[in-house]
């Protein structure tokens, strides 16, 4: 199992070289907020959530629902916003993808993914196996 600290998520998020240049930030809730946190002062951006639903919270996370399920609404205006999108970690990229699809409906005018782990146009690890971070004990 790979395991990150509060620290190395920090220093690798400051560290990494994002080429977009994004107006808002919208962190997939809940696996996203705190990496999504860490990038709204790092970026000085606004910061909205997205409550999203797939997986429980067993080790390893086990899927709850049959695809992405919206968990409450979405009533941010991001109508022609470049959106940076943030999750913990993408498996897939099926909620990624649902996310996505959710905000250009809103308006959002491009948008760019950034995961801690796995599949995103941004990541810090590719995905590997069963993963730790510091906010689920």
């Amino acid at each position: 199992m790979e395991e990150f600290t509060f620290h190395s998520i920090f220093y690798s998020l400051k560290k990494i070289n994002i080429q977009f240049n994004f107006d808002i930030i919208v962190g997939i809730a809940r696996g996203g907020i705190i990496p999504s946190s860490i990038l709204s002062f790092i970026y000085e951006k606004e910061l909205f959530l997205l409550w999203l639903n797939l997986y429980g919270e067993g080790m390893p996370p086990e899927r709850v629902h049959e695809k992405p399920k919206l968990m409450r609404p979405f009533d941010h205006d991001v109508i022609g916003k470049k959106i940076l999108l943030v999750d913990d970690l993408s498996r897939s990229g099926e909620t990624i993808e649902f996310a996505k699809d959710i905000l250009l409906k809103k308006g959002a005018s491009e948008i760019k993914s950034l995961v801690l782990v796995g599949k995103g146009d941004y990541f810090l690890e590719e995905f590997k196996g069963c993963v730790k971070f510091p906010w689920k004990f």
